[in-house]
């Protein structure tokens, strides 16, 4: 596998080399990159297109070409996805999200996050939240919010290198494992 972390990294610099240093060009390619991700973990077919050597080049590249307008990417993009879909390398999506996504937080010195509430809360809570853990984290931060009634009271917050659990679960948890 670490010949594809390897490759993963390379294309990934690549695209950053010609991706705009705007923050909602990386941002679009990034959530373009996450959907693409996703879809090919989950769903057998776009997989099969992605990977199938009868599938003509042309015909991919017309698909991509659209997802990359919908999600508002640069046409830079385009070039990269040429280039996995000469080399057969679509397998490398997931693993190119999880670099590309720290580069970029990297580069921008901010980072995406999720933070996952037990039960709906007002904003100025949600806005003291993050900005503790920017102080914490030292950077801006893009956060979604969600609700997850699993959680029975507190927070989980997460990004791609940083966890904060104060659920009640997770206390819960601790207690009944000793941990």
């Amino acid at each position: 596998m670490v010949k594809g972390k390897e490759a993963a990294r390379r294309l990934v610099k690549t695209l950053l080399r010609r991706v705009p240093k705007e923050k909602d060009r990386l941002m679009s390619t990034g959530d373009l990159l996450g959907f693409m991700a996703n879809l090919y973990r989950k769903e057998r077919v776009f997989r099969n297109f992605l990977l199938s050597p009868f599938v003509p080049s042309e015909v991919k590249e017309k698909v991509l070409r659209t997802l990359v307008e919908r999600f508002g990417a640069p046409n830079e993009v385009l070039e990269v996805f040429s280039y996995m879909t000469e080399t057969h390398s679509f397998s490398l999506l997931p693993e190119m999200k999880k670099v590309y996504d720290h580069e970029v937080e990297r580069i921008m010195r901010m980072s995406k996050g999720h933070l996952y509430l037990a039960e709906g809360v007002d904003d100025s809570l949600v806005d003291r939240i993050k900005e503790t853990i920017q102080k914490v984290l030292g950077r801006e931060l893009e956060i979604e919010v969600s609700q997850d009634p699993s959680l029975i009271g507190g927070f989980l917050f997460k990004t791609s290198g940083f966890v904060v659990d104060t659920s009640v679960r997770r206390h819960l948890e601790r207690l009944l494992i000793g941990g």
